[in-house]
């Protein structure tokens, strides 16, 4: 199958090398036109560590090009999300399937909007988090580090769920469990929490460039405060009647990653599986994508279910303190959406059926 990846990054890439190794034909389409130019010359895409082989990839040289194939995946941070959609939009066409991939920030509620405006039907799919994670290790080359068994997915409009779901699952295997609502979904995207204490416990290491481990560095200490921001997360979902996997599921390997506190579950990955090491720079999405975009987010919807968190409404304003930034006002989809956070029978109704139903 023709399948375009919107984002020439590591996930980019590590989706460009398992798509071809299961068959298909993947399509890179870079957003700056500065990356990909080796690949697009004929150099094969090499995958290494989780996955193993050299791949052919192809490479578009317009988001015309790109956007024609039947399924689109949109693999930028969240806060390249506004261009993407804005750009692409116009050019759609009915019947095609388009993958926001680790969705923040409701941005597939966005594209329905777009959609809706210029009377295109397409079914919008969104994944809690990444199928891998993956990194750059030169232009040609990317480093995958995991390839997750499990990948919670909802879909606008709800009617078209197991259609996407079987096409998730030819795309990238049996990983994906269907959601019946988005909010859930979203709320079960853990990468905000989770980079906000790594984060926020490791910024001198960011900010001196120096090397360290991620998992490493969740100590018993930043593993009480990931739980606590778990409990604030999860009364939201509870008060918006959504299910959503708590941290500990998350991280849960059953046979290998036995569900404990947090801090005796970090202890068991770190023993078992090479770790990732985390950012050298204040230049990361851990808090650029994930402040203004994940956190902000979780915030509104507390709003929306009247609940108190305290510990995410910090985290914006401790975060925005330490870069100099305003946090709050960099979010590009938050304000263009409003409409759809009028109540929570408002939201949840558009999540499953989208903007027309508003």
């Amino acid at each position: 199958m023709h399948v375009s990846i919107l984002g020439a990054g590591g996930i980019a890439y590590s989706y460009a090398a398992f798509l071809a190794s299961r068959g298909h034909q993947p399509l890179i389409w870079s957003p700056s036109g500065k990356r990909a130019r080796e690949l697009a010359a004929g150099t094969a895409l090499t995958a290494s560590t989780a996955m193993e082989g050299q791949f052919t990839v192809g490479v578009s040289k317009s988001v015309e090009e790109a956007v024609a194939s039947d399924v689109v995946i949109v693999a930028v941070p969240a806060y390249g999300y506004r261009k993407i959609l804005d750009s692409i939009a116009p050019i759609l066409r009915d019947g095609q399937t388009i993958i926001i991939s680790a969705h923040l920030s409701f941005a597939a509620v966005y594209l329905s909007r777009l959609l809706v405006e210029r009377n295109t039907v397409c079914s919008i799919v969104v994944w809690n988090t990444t199928v891998s994670t993956g990194r750059q290790t030169s232009s040609t080359a990317v480093s995958i580090s995991m390839l997750r068994s499990n990948v919670e997915m909802a879909v606008i409009p709800d009617s078209a769920g197991d259609v996407c779901l079987a096409l998730c699952q030819d795309l990238f295997g049996d990983r994906f469990t269907l959601s019946p609502d988005m909010i859930g979904a979203d709320l079960g995207n853990l990468n905000p929490s989770v980079h906000y204490g790594i984060s926020m416990f490791n910024l001198t290491r960011m900010e001196l460039g120096e090397d360290w481990a991620q998992q490493a560095n969740i100590t018993p200490a930043v593993a009480r405060f990931l739980e606590d921001l778990d409990r604030e997360r999860l009364s939201v979902a509870v008060a918006l009647g959504v299910p959503s996997r708590s941290i500990h599921q998350a991280y849960a390997i059953p046979g290998k990653i036995e569900i404990a506190p947090l801090a005796e579950m970090m202890s068991q990955i770190v023993a078992t599986r090479k770790g990732v090491n985390g950012p050298t720079t204040l230049d990361t999405r851990y808090v650029t994508e994930d402040v203004p975009y994940g956190l902000l987010t979780t915030v509104q919807l507390a709003d929306l279910a009247q609940v108190d968190v305290p510990l995410h409404r910090a985290g914006i304003t401790i975060f925005s303190s330490l870069y100099g930034r305003d946090f709050k006002s960099e979010n590009q989809i938050l304000p263009e959406i409003s409409d759809a956070f009028s109540s929570t029978e408002t939201l949840q109704k558009i999540v499953r059926l989208g903007w027309s139903a508003l």
